[in-house]
């Protein structure tokens, strides 16, 4: 090979995504508590269209039929994103914005599946899995690299690299009951076909900032 005309270079890797993974604490008695309520709800609700290829998506009142399980895991989603958010324009101690929440349940028989989307109007996203369907190589959540119009359109086979490494051009994230990831809303993701033996459950949230002025007045 022929000698570098230039100094080794410094490779930086700038802009990152943050992805949030973590595991709720005595999650078997949660799950539980999510498994009867979404399969009641199940039962009496035909569920609605949105992302999903196949099986049950539920409507996003979640919080209002699932109870007190729904409420745990709430608070634990607003937690964690919480600890990763910051207001920037903040100036005293006051908070500009409070954050809501919403939630749905997605119950993926084999070969369901979820095309390729993204949450707008969201701060954060997240998923939480109540049952792998007994395939955890399967339905796997797939994040997809946000560059992609820039660095894909002039040969889609060229990729980056830094000191040999390849970068991923999507992240994959096997499903575990129990585990809670949560990632930017505007993030492009979806989910591979899953292949168990049995239904696959897990909860979708959305994070958004509300602004406290508009909180007040909305009570009033």
């Amino acid at each position: 090979m022929q000698e570098a005309a230039f100094e080794r270079p410094g490779v930086r890797a700038i802009f990152p995504t943050h992805i949030l993974e973590t595991r709720i604490k005595d999650f078997a008695a949660l799950n539980d508590g999510l498994r009867t309520a979404i399969a009641a709800h199940m039962g009496a609700d035909p569920g609605i269209a949105r992302s999903n290829i196949g099986g049950w998506h539920s409507d996003t009142e979640m919080l209002q039929w699932a109870g007190a399980p729904a409420r745990r895991l709430a608070l634990a989603t607003l937690q964690l994103c919480g600890a990763y958010t910051h207001d920037k324009g903040l100036r005293g101690e006051t908070p500009r914005f409070e954050m809501g929440l919403e939630m749905w349940a997605n119950v993926s028989p084999p070969g369901a599946s979820n095309q390729v989307h993204a949450h707008p109007g969201c701060v954060w996203s997240a998923v939480y899995y109540v049952d792998d369907g007994g395939d955890a190589d399967s339905g796997k959540l797939v994040l997809h690299d946000p560059r992609f119009p820039m660095n894909r359109m002039a040969a889609p086979d060229l990729v980056f690299a830094a000191d040999g490494a390849m970068e991923e051009m999507r992240v994959e994230v096997a499903p575990e009951p129990g585990k809670l990831i949560a990632f930017p809303s505007w993030l492009m993701h979806s989910v591979k076909p899953h292949r168990g033996a049995r239904d696959r459950i897990s909860i979708a949230l959305n994070v958004m900032a509300i602004p406290v002025r508009k909180q007040q007045q909305a009570a009033r």
